[in-house]
């Protein structure tokens, strides 16, 4: 099966943001500790109690709740993967390794594109 190059492309750059991009944004926030430095309980309430919540816990407890959150990311880009599939949207009829959500998640462990 022969795909547009920009089918690729487009998967390449969905797997990029969660690897290096958008994706890992909560994750470097919980990683640190910090949500919002500039978050204060009268100015942005709910992101300061994100702030007192990671105080709270323990690089153990922040790195599982990164790896949740970076999940969810992923998840997020899975489902419009299937619904851009399931609407027959082009180029997300049908992938190389099942459907274009399947080329994702093998793109994010490695797997390499067809020579052709």
């Amino acid at each position: 099966m022969t795909k547009p190059k920009h089918y690729r492309e487009i998967i390449d750059a969905l797997v990029d943001v969660c690897v290096t991009g958008q994706g890992q944004l909560a994750t470097r926030r919980v990683h640190a500790g910090v949500w919002n430095a500039a978050a204060t309980a009268e100015d942005m309430p709910q992101e300061h109690a994100a702030n007192v919540l990671l105080k709270r816990l323990s690089p153990t407890e922040r790195e599982a709740l990164a790896y949740l959150l970076a999940s969810e990311f992923r998840g997020g880009v899975f489902e419009t993967l299937q619904a851009l599939e399931s609407a027959a949207v082009e180029p997300f009829q049908d992938g190389y390794e099942g459907g274009p959500h399947h080329d994702f998640i093998g793109r994010l462990g490695g797997w390499h594109w067809p020579a052709h």
